[in-house]
C-alpha cells in the first residue's frame, strides 16, 4: 500500500501477471471466438466497519467484489480514499477475507480490508472508484477483460474524544476492552536483591507510542529503576522494571495502571494491576552493589590472552548492565540455574550469589 497516496494498490492472492484485455496468448481464431463471449459481471460495494468512530479508534474499510465463481479477480486499485498526507488517517496493510456467498445463486463475493484509525475529527461521505481485471478460465483456455466500477456512496463519521472525564495524563488508548498484569521474578528474595517486575498491557483497540504504565505505591524501602518498554504489537504493550528491596520492609510491589477511553461503554476507565507481595527468605541482606564476592581463586583461574569465552570465567553482575559492578566471578563450567531474563541478560542463582550475566549458555 502506497500510504503517501489515496490510491491504494491491492490484490487479492499472488499471481503471475495476465495479458491485458483483449490480448490472449493463442491463436487468432480462439480468440476471436474468445472476444465475442460476454464479459463477466463485476458489481462492487465499500463501507466502513464501524460506521462512526472517535478519533484514535481503529476502523476498517471493507470493499467487496461479487464476480461469477469460475471467474478470479486480480490486480485491484482504487481510488478515493482520504489521503493520508495531509494527517487526517492512517492506514494498515490490507487483509484479504475469506470468500462470502452472494445473495445471486452461483456467484462469491471477493472481500478485502483496509485497515484505518483517523487522526482528527471528520465527516466523510466516500465513493470508491475500484478497477480491476477478471480472468475467466473454461476448460483448458482462460482469458481475461478488465472492470472498473464505482460504489455506491457511504458514510463516515469521526467523533472527537470528550472532554468530560478526560484524565489530566490520558494518552489516546482508545478500545474496547484493556487488561493489565503485573509479574515479579523472583519473588522470593532478601533484602538488596535485583528483582524484575514486568507489566503487560492487553488490549482491543489502540495503544500509542506515549502511553506509559502508572507506578504507583512502592514504600520508600524500595530502590527503583526507570520502567522500560521491551515489547510492543498491535495487541499488547510490555514493560520491565528494576527493583531492590532495601529492607525485609518492602512487602509488596507497586500498583500498575493505564486509561483508556471505552468505545462500548463511552467513557474512560482504567486497566490496572494490583500489589503483588514478595516473600523474604531472610532479613539478613544480599549481595548488594558495594559488596564483591570472588567464588574462585583470581590466580588458578587467570584469564590467558588468546581465551575465548568458554573458557573464561563467568562474572555476575548486580544488575543487567556492563557498567553495574561485579559481585561473583565464578569458575568455567560452575553449574548455574537461570531465574530470568532481560534484554539479552540472564539472571542466574549459584549456591554463592545471585546476579546477571550475558555470558551464560
Amino acid at each position: 500500500m502506497d500510504k503517501g497516496s489515496a490510491t491504494l494498490f491491492l490484490a487479492f492472492a499472488a499471481c503471475a501477471a495476465f495479458p491485458a484485455a483483449g490480448q490472449f496468448p493463442f491463436g487468432f481464431p480462439r480468440m476471436a471466438r474468445m472476444q465475442q463471449m460476454e464479459q463477466t459481471p463485476v458489481s462492487v460495494k465499500a463501507r466502513c466497519e464501524p460506521p462512526s468512530v472517535v478519533v484514535g479508534q481503529p476502523c476498517a474499510i471493507v470493499l467487496e467484489v461479487d464476480v461469477n465463481r469460475k471467474a478470479a479477480i486480480d490486480d485491484v486499485r482504487v481510488a478515493g480514499l482520504p489521503d493520508d498526507k495531509d494527517g487526517l488517517v492512517a492506514y494498515g496493510e490490507f487483509e484479504n477475507l475469506a470468500d462470502a456467498p452472494s445473495a445471486t445463486s452461483g456467484h462469491v463475493v471477493k472481500r478485502m480490508r483496509i485497515p484505518a484509525r483517523f487522526l482528527k475529527p471528520t465527516r466523510l461521505e466516500l465513493s470508491l472508484a475500484v478497477q480491476g481485471f477478471v480472468r475467466v478460465v473454461q476448460g483448458n483456455t482462460s482469458f481475461s477483460h478488465n472492470f472498473g466500477q464505482r460504489t455506491a456512496p457511504f458514510r463516515l463519521n469521526v467523533e472527537p474524544l470528550p472532554e468530560q472525564g478526560r484524565p489530566k495524563d490520558f494518552s489516546g488508548a482508545v478500545g474496547t476492552h484493556f487488561a493489565m498484569q503485573q509479574q515479579l521474578v523472583p519473588d522470593k528474595v532478601r533484602p538488596g536483591d535485583l528483582l524484575t517486575a514486568t507489566y503487560t498491557l492487553a488490549f482491543d483497540g489502540y495503544c500509542p507510542s506515549n502511553a506509559w504504565p502508572k507506578v504507583e505505591g512502592l514504600s520508600g524501602d524500595f530502590k527503583t529503576y526507570e520502567p522500560k518498554a521491551i515489547e510492543r504489537t498491535d495487541r499488547r504493550v510490555t514493560w520491565t522494571q528494576m527493583l531492590v528491596p532495601k529492607t525485609a520492609n518492602a512487602t509488596n510491589s507497586a500498583t500498575v495502571s493505564i486509561n483508556y477511553y471505552n468505545t462500548r461503554t463511552k467513557r474512560y476507565e482504567t486497566a490496572q494491576a494490583l500489589p503483588k507481595k514478595l516473600v523474604f527468605l531472610s532479613s539478613e541482606a544480599a549481595s548488594t552493589e558495594n559488596i564483591s564476592v570472588t567464588v574462585t581463586d583470581a590466580a588458578e583461574h587467570a584469564i590467558p590472552e588468546n581465551a575465548n569465552a568458554a573458557t573464561r570465567p563467568v562474572e555476575l553482575r548486580f544488575a543487567p548492565s556492563d557498567a553495574s559492578p561485579v559481585i561473583a566471578t565464578l569458575p568455567p563450567g560452575t553449574p548455574v540455574k537461570k531465574i530470568a531474563e532481560w534484554n539479552g541478560w540472564q539472571r542466574v542463582e549459584t549456591p554463592r550469589a545471585i546476579g546477571w550475566s550475558h555470558t551464560v549458555r
